[in-house]
């Protein structure tokens, strides 16, 4: 390597005007206006060729790729438009794309809220439904391999801004996209969205139900009791794609994207602090925990405004934040292993790795780092120079992908913590062995994707997408987006 990408972060960070502050938010506030003015800084100095040692600036590329050698999992080298995209009729855009299966749905918005939904074959490009409504307000749509999932809301206005608002999420069929089931809820409940199964967590009530994903039946309830459950999450595997940072996607499909978990461990966290693990096929019980915060309430619990305000659980290890008088602390149940030493400030935190936890920490605006915990200890394994940003993060076997938006750009950072690539767009995994990055490198509505491995950290040039109008989708075989009129889909070629 001809630098220390760590020194370089920590370096461009520096180079970025600073203001005296007056708190947290209004430093991202103006962080996110300063990052889009330092766009080219960044993509000139942080897109490097770690293996090959040469730098690169990330504008409309000249020459040849390079031929790059086999890897396995096989190293994704180019798309493959699949049939022709699915257009719409002027003054009409598609909104949302997801995979589901071997299928593709594609949601746009009709009228004042009501939707079309298609589903596209990912082999032929061939339309295989098509479904639509204009008489209630729809905000997007979820997909699984076993439903597709639309989020239908109430058009009635509250008196306060803080009640709760009626939603409908409706289940339907993939192969036909005829109607199972469907579930009234709130925008105050807890949703978990499992493989097989889905997860309520009723705010007014703190009752818990579960139901098959398929057919709706009802498998489990349990009440709220004295102590009842203020949090709710899923246990992610290694195995399992997920995002951090972002929003619930059974909450908001129009811009966030729901990712099923697969693990059959439901962690909830009661009012007192007790940490929950149960069963989420069955419900039951199969350990409890009282936290080091017990002495705190849940956050939110009799207008307290201290206590527990976040959980997410890994491979076993359930990580909490909790708000108090000395600050954020960040730990497991059994220990504090972070807390925020001025003048750094934490941005989020995720699991990366089994027994880890990885925290974003912030400091005069354009200055980044993340700090590598051990679970077990609350060692610090490493601290590592990172992009500004405030988007979302991914890990897959180990590696941790960040990426960060509006003018942040994506890190991609190996099993210790060293940062090996980073560009001024934004992606995810692909598998285990390829990162899907999006670029606008020419500054206009069309984006350039490239491939990188996350076993030499070399990078591809895939091709070139047209605009891009609501997020895209993703998995191992198939890329789709919403692209105006048209819905797009392309294969990876390998």
């Amino acid at each position: 390597m001809p630098a220390d990408l760590d020194d370089l972060f920590t370096a461009l960070g520096r180079q970025a005007d600073t203001l005296p502050l007056a708190g947290a938010d209004g430093a991202r506030r103006r962080g996110r206006q300063r990052r889009a003015r330092n766009r080219a800084v960044l993509a000139g100095v942080v897109v490097l060729a770690v293996l090959t040692g040469i730098g690169m600036t990330v504008t409309r590329e000249r020459h040849a790729e390079p031929i790059l050698p086999a890897t396995t999992p096989a190293r994704v080298r180019g798309l493959s438009p699949v049939g022709e995209p699915q257009r719409l009729g002027e003054g009409r855009m598609w909104n949302n794309a997801r995979i589901s299966g071997n299928r593709v749905i594609g949601f746009s918005t009709v009228g004042d809220g009501g939707h079309e939904t298609v589903a596209v074959d990912t082999s032929t490009g061939a339309t295989l439904w098509r479904i639509s409504s204009t008489d209630s307000y729809y905000r997007g749509v979820a997909a699984t391999a076993e439903a597709v999932i639309l989020l239908r809301e109430s058009t009635a206005v509250t008196e306060e801004f803080d009640d709760p608002q009626n939603r409908v999420l409706e289940f339907h069929d993939p192969a036909t996209g005829t109607k199972r089931w469907e579930l009234a809820h709130t925008d105050h409940d807890r949703l978990v969205l499992h493989e097989k199964v889905l997860v309520r967590l009723a705010d007014a009530t703190g009752l818990t139900e579960a139901y098959d994903l398929v057919t709706g039946r009802r498998l489990w309830s349990v009440p709220g009791g004295a102590d009842r459950p203020m949090l709710m999450d899923g246990m992610v595997t290694e195995s399992d794609s997920h995002e951090y940072g972002g929003g619930n996607g059974l909450f908001d499909p129009s811009t966030e994207k729901a990712f099923p978990y697969t693990d059959d461990r439901l962690v909830q966290v009661t009012g007192t602090g007790r940490v929950v693990i149960r069963d989420i096929n069955t419900g039951k019980v199969r350990s409890t925990t009282q936290a080091w915060t017990s002495a705190l309430n849940v956050r939110g619990q009799d207008n307290d405004a201290t206590g527990i305000d976040s959980v997410t659980a890994y491979e076993g290890t359930v990580l909490l934040a909790a708000y108090g008088d000395k600050g954020t602390p960040i730990g497991t149940p059994d220990r504090i292993l972070y807390r925020p030493q001025a003048p750094w400030q934490w941005e989020k935190f995720l699991p990366c790795g089994r027994g880890r936890l990885c925290v974003l920490e912030y400091r005069e605006e354009q200055e980044a780092r993340i700090v590598m915990i051990d679970a077990a200890t609350g060692a610090v394994l490493r601290i590592t120079g990172a992009v500004p940003g405030s988007g979302i993060a991914s890990m897959r076997d180990g590696r941790l992908m960040m990426s960060l938006g509006g003018g942040g750009g994506t890190a991609l950072y190996d099993p210790n913590g060293q940062a090996m690539y980073s560009d001024n767009g934004f992606g995810g995994f692909i598998d285990d062995g390829n990162v899907l990055t999006l670029t606008q490198d020419a500054g206009d509505r069309q984006y350039t994707a490239r491939g990188v491995s996350t076993v030499d950290y070399r990078k591809s040039r895939l091709g070139v997408l047209p605009e891009i109008s609501g997020r895209c989708d993703w998995d191992e075989t198939v890329l789709t987006c919403p692209a105006g009129r048209e819905l797009r889909i392309w294969r990876f070629t390998r």
